[in-house]
């Protein structure tokens, strides 16, 4: 029988000491954490408490996406953003109770307005992927998904503040230039619809390119076994 790996193993390993809390393996423990939850409806369809990470993941027939949703294939492995909500009232410093506030659900719901409100995408074609965390962890959490991934709506606008007023006669986002309808926000053009499109394929080509820093190439190994 062939042993069972575990997200410790990687071929990068060597014969150090190892350290469980370095932020690699910490890293790595905190990715395959949110990899093991089951994916719910966009936005999920009971409100939870606390803060922590998340995933959205699209299966629909927007043709920007083919690159995406062909390596994908319906698994729900490979997420088209990666976001994070922070504790409610974090300015305040460290509490040691459960946050009672919904921060999470919110900033998922949020998402959902955006999609709702423009006309070539549906929200009945996103799954989401949840995890909620202590404070200390969301942003590493985060920071080696978006590693791990590259997901194509990571700076591309999604997330960005609702703007208004004079800043509306600003460029709009590559989001806003593939996706048009949100309110509030400055009109896209033809040519950044195709740079959001572009920046899409590049993202899945990237998935197939192995870093050079060994570390990561390492982190990015380990969480893949979860996929």
């Amino acid at each position: 029988m062939t042993p069972q790996r575990s997200i410790w193993h990687s071929s990068h390993m060597t014969d150090s000491e190892f350290d469980p809390l370095a932020v690699e393996n910490v890293g790595v423990t905190l990715a395959a954490q949110l990899l093991e939850q089951p994916t719910t409806a966009f936005p999920p369809p009971e409100r939870f408490n606390g803060p922590g990470v998340y995933a959205l993941y699209y299966t629909g027939s927007n043709p920007a996406y083919a690159p995406l949703v062909a390596l994908d294939r319906g698994r729900c492995a490979y997420p088209v953003y990666v976001g994070r909500a922070a504790r409610e009232n974090k300015n305040q410093g460290f509490s040691p109770r459960p946050s009672t506030g919904q921060e999470l659900y919110k900033r998922i719901k949020i998402h959902y307005e955006s999609v709702i409100q423009t006309s070539n995408i549906d929200a009945v074609d996103f799954r989401v992927r949840y995890l909620v965390l202590k404070p200390a962890y969301i942003n590493l959490a985060e920071s080696v998904l978006i590693m791990a991934f590259r997901p194509p709506w990571n700076g591309m606008g999604l997330g960005s503040n609702i703007t208004g007023g004079p800043r509306m006669a600003g460029k709009g986002s590559l989001w806003d230039s593939l996706h048009p309808g949100r309110k509030g926000r400055p009109a896209g053009s033809v040519e950044r619809a195709q740079q959001a499109a572009d920046l899409i394929a590049q993202r899945v080509a990237e998935l197939h390119e192995p870093s050079s820093d060994p570390i990561i190439r390492g982190m990015h190994e380990r969480i893949m076994k979860f996929v």
